[in-house]
């Protein structure tokens, strides 16, 4: 299989790594706002090759690929996604709060059956879904995503701007969100690529309600998902340790990516 990755940020170099390794991967092309960064991070990667991300080039490289990984941003995702979709190929995409804009979502997934490509949507930095895709068969009454981040990983967030809060000036946790899904994810859309997984896994996004707690005291990332409908009832919660890179990011997002490529690759498939 040949993989072309779309940002070298905290997950994008973790993928880049983690995909070089693996047996099935026989070329690695990686591209990035910042092409100091991505051919530094092909130096070390010896199936791996910088693409400018120009479009007659990336359009030659998707040629070549049977897989694109979008892992920068939403803006990074909205270029090109419906670019990668059109020429045919499968896409993954990290920055899933994109598909909050109906008309776009409704585009790409069209493109998708039009060009018969895929679109991947890993768990990221949550657990549970597995769960909630299956409660989803039956009736669900009620998805709740309550998220706790210190205040390294919301700082700069629209959403804070809106309501004047500093999250420095913190003493002690404080709810900065209470809302929709929809909400979520436009006001934080570094932060809550998970509100819109669960959405479009569950009750959709103006069903799904989202609580952001900025806690000054915690070092983790935390998000505990509670689902309510005909199967009973659901309750996941996952402490994750953000990454070293970029604080508003979670490790587990990045390892999310990797597991789904791996599946991808293989032949057996558990936990479907």
């Amino acid at each position: 299989m040949r993989i072309l990755i779309i940002g070298c940020g905290s997950i994008g170099s973790v993928l880049a790594k983690a995909v070089h390794d693996m047996p099935e991967v026989d070329r690695l092309y990686v591209t990035d706002m910042s092409a100091d960064y991505a051919r530094h991070l092909v130096d070390s990667l010896e199936k791996a090759e910088y693409v400018s991300g120009k479009s007659e080039l990336l359009c030659k490289v998707l040629t070549e690929v049977d897989l694109a990984v979008e892992a920068a941003s939403q803006e990074a995702a909205r270029r090109y996604v419906p670019f990668v979709l059109e020429n045919g190929v499968d896409v993954m995409v990290m920055s899933v709060g994109v598909f909050t804009d109906d008309q776009f979502r409704e585009r790409c997934f069209t493109l998708a059956k039009k060009h018969r490509s895929r679109i991947y949507m890993p768990s990221g930095a949550i657990c549970g879904t597995d769960g909630l895709r299956a409660a989803a068969s039956a009736g669900i009454s009620e998805v709740h995503l309550t998220t706790r981040k210190g205040p390294k990983g919301l700082k700069g967030a629209p959403g804070l701007a809106m309501r004047g809060i500093d999250v420095d000036s913190l003493t002690e946790a404080t709810v900065v969100f209470e809302g929709t899904a929809r909400d979520a994810a436009i006001q934080f859309p570094k932060n809550l690529n998970v509100a819109a997984t669960v959405s479009l896994l569950g009750v959709g996004f103006d069903k799904t309600r989202v609580t952001i707690i900025c806690d000054p005291a915690t070092e983790r990332n935390s998000h505990t998902l509670t689902v309510k409908g005909d199967f009973g009832e659901l309750r996941s919660e996952t402490q994750n340790v953000p990454s070293p890179i970029n604080p508003a990011t979670s490790y587990l997002a990045a390892l999310s990516a990797i597991a789904a490529i791996r599946r991808i690759l293989g032949n057996v498939w558990i936990g479907v």
